[in-house]
């Protein structure tokens, strides 16, 4: 007699075989009906499974149409650790601590590893930064350059640990770019870490991130002490107002590009 399948072990199954494997089709699952009957289970057990795998952000149920399989993204954690360290007495010198040492070899395994492709959106994302005539335009592309350099990485753990702090990094790029100051001795470090990933050189790309992210440590004056929550809200309030989140920021500025984690 076969043993009646759990909860957990449905959800894993399912996990396997359309998140993690190729047996959806168009991202999209069997109906609840099909899956019931492969399974022997009631609908009522199947759309308990299938509402936890929702919580955990791996599946998107759409009314009418069906259960869409989501592949985990660069910002899945960044709310999370956003809320945890705004609440924090971390500093703008914390910040800037954590990014150099996890974006300088973010930058040196970019350009031993990434493809043309990583390449041509890279270079996308810096046309776009240059031509930005407005902060948030040029912040946005800011970011998009940042993450994709983690993507070109090819490897999705440090796509998640960038992933995780991007919304800080986002209001903390706010502060920089609203100082011209800084985005003219910034900005041409942009050039240099593209050239250095281009060309496979990661010596120099990791030098020139170095460069680029310990710049703040002589330009931000008191606020490099200050705790990151009074520098963001000062900062997002300037620039955004009340009108849109950092979050929709964020997501609208990496829509463009294909952030979802490597499997």
């Amino acid at each position: 007699m076969n043993t009646p399948i759990t909860q957990d072990k449905l959800a894993m199954e399912l996990t396997r075989r359309y998140i993690v494997g190729d047996e959806s089709v168009d991202s999209l699952m069997p109906s609840a009906r099909v899956l019931a009957e492969e399974y022997g289970v009631s609908r009522l057990f199947l759309r308990e499974v299938l509402a936890g795998l929702q919580r955990q952000g791996l599946i998107e149920t759409v009314p009418g149409r069906g259960v869409y399989v989501r592949k985990p993204h660069m910002l899945d954690t960044a709310k999370n650790v956003h809320t945890t360290l705004r609440q924090s007495a971390a500093t703008g010198h914390n910040l800037i601590e954590a990014r150099a040492n996890l974006e300088q070899e973010t930058a040196r395994l970019a350009a031993l590893r990434a493809t043309d492709e990583d390449i041509d959106q890279l270079e996308v994302a810096l046309l776009a930064f240059e031509s930005a005539s407005e902060l948030l335009a040029r912040a946005e592309a800011d970011i998009a350059f940042h993450a994709l350099l983690a993507k070109a990485t090819q490897n999705p753990v440090l796509q998640v640990m960038f992933g995780s702090i991007t919304t800080l990094t986002f209001e903390i790029m706010l502060r920089s770019l609203a100082d011209p100051e800084t985005v003219a001795k910034g900005a041409p470090l942009h050039h240099t870490i593209f050239k250095a990933v281009k060309n496979k050189n990661p010596e120099l790309a990791m030098k020139a991130m170095s460069q680029h992210l310990h710049l703040a440590e002589d330009m931000y004056a008191s606020d490099l002490s200050i705790p990151l929550s009074e520098v963001a809200a000062r900062i997002v309030k300037e620039v955004l107002g009340e009108s849109r989140t950092v979050h929709e920021v964020l997501e609208q500025a990496l829509k463009k590009y294909s952030m979802d984690i490597l499997r």
